[in-house]
């Protein structure tokens, strides 16, 4: 991998950089004490580079169906450095490799796992006194946390979607930190493995308070809700119920949305949350945010760039707040009036970690799923009365659980907008006919279609990779 060579060469100038504790950053006169030994050292190289770490979105953000883009976009895109996403945009067949080689989903977050497995060796060759034991636990828990975290990202763009018969397309799996070693693709099955295994090891490990001023550093509840997603995707749904309660009875608080005075007149134009890394935000669980590649459009929906998907916007019903939490009208120098979102749990980043809301809506999902009606409207009534107008409240009292399991997806698609959930929600529920769609683009007098369980689901690995490891790329 050769981006990651190159910062695996001046890894010790990075680290000497910003890298440590202050003791580490001092001036080392003696080489054998250049480079991280300490517990403080190795906890200080996963805050600096992890303080948050960006989460590879960027294709499946840009390919599902929450945002469209505008001709004018689309042309401009042509003569523009990432004009790849004009190919990721209608799910070509055939990508601008060159050009797609400028994307950081898969090298970034590459990089992230390397810091982790630095960490992760680092940790081990320390034997700490029974005073240093939580913090040596913490380091090693966090670290693996982040390294399964950022494989189950990868795997949602770069890995064929997780079904009973195995699939050889899956991830590259990197454990140690000497990226000269050649790693050949992994299955589907051992990379869910991987991501499985480190999660509920990293649960072991980590404390189940974190400070509510520190969401960059994960806790218990992080790895829960982690593993519980994972298992959602592998369609374990008595296991990820099982960790999506552990998650919650360690962190269930949530916004009542009622209190955010968003029929204020003064809040039309404001941002709906703090951009404080979720210090303020009671439903934070693990705060991150998204690739920069992600918002080349969404991070200019308004005139003639792009905007939100009509279908999506229809969803909101009369009493749903989350309508105007989400998104403000915004009048431009013309005074033409159109819809920006504000609703990031990061302000003007766009969250991609882990926060309640979330982990409520798979917990219901899943107790729907193996007919604990009772639970699933208990979770999500829960949530609904914290985003529906109190005037216009209404529980939901659906017991058949095919009903109810849609009226969850539904919930899910309203509340989860822009969280980078939406590709691998299309992929897993386009295994279910009942739910199977069809995406479709028109622009420039074209039509483009991505059927269910399409190849094109799964991005292609870039070239450069494919090139330096000998791995097999993704068919299309």
């Amino acid at each position: 991998m050769k981006l990651l060579l190159k910062y695996y060469i001046g890894f010790v100038f990075l680290l000497m950089l910003g890298g440590c504790s202050n003791d580490f950053l001092e001036v080392k006169q003696l080489k054998s004490l250049q480079v991280p030994h300490t517990i403080a050292d190795f906890q200080a190289i996963l805050d600096y580079n992890f303080a948050p770490g960006n989460t590879a979105h960027t294709f499946g953000a840009n390919g599902s169906d929450e945002f469209i883009i505008t001709e004018k976009r689309w042309n401009q895109l042509a003569t523009e450095s990432n004009a790849y996403l004009r190919d990721v945009y209608v799910w070509s067949q055939k990508i601008n490799m060159l050009q797609y080689e400028q994307n950081m989903d898969w090298s970034r977050s590459y990089l992230y796992i390397f810091y982790a497995n630095h960490a992760l060796y680092g940790i081990e060759s320390i034997q700490p006194t029974p005073d240093e034991q939580i913090a040596w636990n913490n380091v090693k828990g966090s670290a693996l946390f982040f390294r399964a975290f950022h494989y189950y990202n990868l795997a949602q763009q770069f890995s064929f979607p997780y079904e009973r018969s195995d699939n050889p397309n899956g991830l590259p799996l990197r454990l140690e930190p000497d990226v000269t070693v050649k790693v050949k693709r992994s299955s589907v099955h051992e990379t869910y493995k991987q991501i499985l295994d480190d999660a509920l090891k990293s649960a072991e490990l980590l404390p189940a308070e974190t400070k509510r001023t520190n969401y960059i550093r994960p806790g218990k509840a992080a790895a829960y809700a982690l593993i519980a997603k994972t298992y959602l995707l592998m369609e374990e749904y008595e296991k990820a119920a099982q960790y999506a309660e552990r998650c919650l009875s360690l962190r269930g608080q949530l916004i009542d949305f009622n209190t955010l005075g968003a029929d204020d007149p003064a809040n039309f134009y404001e941002y709906a949350f703090a951009a404080d890394y979720g210090a303020s935000n009671p439903e934070m669980i693990y705060y991150s945010v998204s690739d920069n590649g992600y918002t080349t459009a969404l991070n200019s929906v308004f005139k003639d760039r792009a905007e939100f998907h009509p279908s999506l916007l229809a969803l909101y019903e009369p009493g749903d707040i989350r309508y105007k939490v989400y998104f403000r009208p915004y009048i431009d120098v013309d005074g033409y009036r159109f819809l920006v979102f504000k609703g990031s749990y990061a302000a003007y980043s766009y969250f991609s970690g882990l926060a309640a809301d979330e982990i409520y809506l798979l917990n219901a999902e899943c107790n729907a799923r193996t007919n604990k009606i009772d639970k699933a409207l208990d979770d999500l009534n829960l949530l609904l009365k914290n985003r529906i107008d109190r005037s216009w409240f209404s529980p939901v009292t659906e017991k058949d659980p095919e009903k109810l399991l849609k009226i969850i997806l539904l919930e899910r698609r309203k509340e989860m907008v822009f969280r980078g959930t939406r590709w691998q929600d299309l992929r897993r529920l386009n295994k279910e006919p009942r739910f199977a769609q069809i995406l479709v683009r028109e622009i420039g007098g074209n039509r483009y279609e991505l059927p269910p369980n399409d190849p094109r689901y799964t991005w292609p690995i870039p070239q450069s990779e494919i090139d330096a490891g000998g791995l097999t790329q993704n068919p299309r």
